[in-house]
């Protein structure tokens, strides 16, 4: 489980929600566009975003939704191998 932490995947994912990310989706299919990854990315740590394509060589363009996002038009797309993996479940705090 890990906490969001930021506002770039708001209002699906707020700062202080929590979500489950697990790896077994990607062992039995592809990512495809619409799902929220959890990756690493050099330079800015662990990052939670929505595929929004997918590359012909695989490579996934990702985004955020909240203004400001540091994203794909940041940072490049994402290797495969940098996704830990997809969330399967949210848990959003109690909003005012």
């Amino acid at each position: 489980m890990l906490r969001v932490q930021g506002s770039s995947l708001t209002p699906d994912f707020a700062d202080g929600d929590y979500v489950v990310v697990s790896a077994l989706p990607l062992l039995f299919r592809r990512p495809r566009p619409g799902q929220v990854i959890v990756f690493h990315q050099p330079g800015y740590g662990q990052l939670i975003k929505r595929i929004a394509s997918i590359e012909p060589c695989g490579k996934l363009f990702v985004l955020g939704s909240g203004g400001g996002s540091i994203d794909s038009r940041t940072f490049g797309p994402v290797e495969r191998r940098q996704v830990e993996g997809v969330v399967v479940w949210g848990i959003h705090r109690q909003r005012k």
